[in-house]
């Protein structure tokens, strides 16, 4: 899934916008967080410039399972101010009985989960920086390229590169060949492991990129320039009820 960046979710504005989203998920810079808000649900990923993968990351939980009413009523009391949630979360006592911390007290509905995340896929902002979509190719290609087209969904025709070795029978190569790595997961090896791989236009095809990885060809693809279109789509009384 192509997550959103934004800038911020510290006002009401800012709110209504997200949850006006077809998917309420996105990553927020300040302060650096994965916010997720797709059911009844509000889904907190706590992060920082240094979180490389998801499970570095503590994820609070918080809402009802039969209305988002509770969840929503948190964020209006905390002024809808992610910074705020935060803040207050991380001073709960999850060891005793939360109810007795003052940001919960009157949220008598209101389920309220630590734990660490399980995404290995989730990356602070601050460490990747902003992956804008590629509107051109670059003169000379390198990761930072290539992490833009993968997490844009930039590519068409992803093909494998890698040779099946001969007289393996699990490759049976006569009646299957390799699949091609899923983008997404290259995406989440390149950003942890970048010097293991490396990109170059391929040379039987100047249309196409080739990616390497641990100097071997890994998959090919052919860049797609067109800037990925916002998905928007407004969700009617579900948010409009509880302003």
């Amino acid at each position: 899934m192509n997550i959103r960046c934004l800038p911020h979710l510290n006002t009401r504005e800012a709110w209504l916008s997200f949850c006006q989203r077809e998917v309420s998920c996105c990553f927020t810079e300040q302060p650096e967080a994965l916010v997720d808000f797709q059911s009844n649900y509000l889904m907190i990923t706590v992060l920082d410039a240094n979180t490389r993968h998801g499970k570095q990351a503590t994820k609070y939980s918080l809402g009802a399972r039969n209305s988002l009413e509770p969840a929503w009523k948190f964020i209006k009391a905390c002024d809808f101010n992610l910074q705020i949630m935060i803040d207050g979360l991380s001073q709960v006592n999850f060891d005793g009985n939360v109810r007795d911390n003052s940001l919960l007290k009157a949220h008598t509905e209101l389920t309220v989960r630590k734990f660490f995340s399980k995404e290995r896929a989730v990356i602070s902002p601050g460490h990747l920086g902003r992956l804008l979509p590629l509107t051109c190719a670059p003169k000379h290609w390198d990761l930072q390229h290539l992490q833009q087209l993968l997490a844009n969904h930039q590519y068409q025709d992803l093909r494998t590169e890698q040779l099946a070795l001969p007289n393996n029978d699990d490759f049976m190569v006569e009646f299957k060949g390799i699949p091609a790595p899923e983008a997404q997961a290259m995406l989440v090896e390149v950003i942890n492991q970048p010097d293991q791989w490396q990109v170059r236009p391929h040379p039987n095809d100047p249309k196409r990129l080739i990616v390497l990885r641990q100097n071997a060809p890994l998959c090919s693809f052919e860049p797609d320039y067109h800037s990925p279109k916002p998905k928007m789509a407004h969700r009617g009384t579900r948010w409009t009820t509880t302003l």
